[in-house]
């Protein structure tokens, strides 16, 4: 059996984001902090941009 993938909330990555984004953490922090990889982190802040 595979594992099974961790779900992320929509307020949990966007309070993530911001929270980088404003210079309170730096990505590599952020992601030992939440035990999420440094590269999702990345992607979601890309995502996060796009939509404005």
């Amino acid at each position: 059996m595979g594992k099974q993938r961790k779900t992320w909330s929509t307020d949990l990555k966007e309070a993530i984001v911001l929270s980088v984004l404003r210079g309170e953490l730096g990505v590599a922090e952020a992601a030992r902090q939440h035990g999420v990889n440094e590269s999702l982190i990345h992607t979601w802040k890309t995502q996060f941009l796009k939509a404005g």
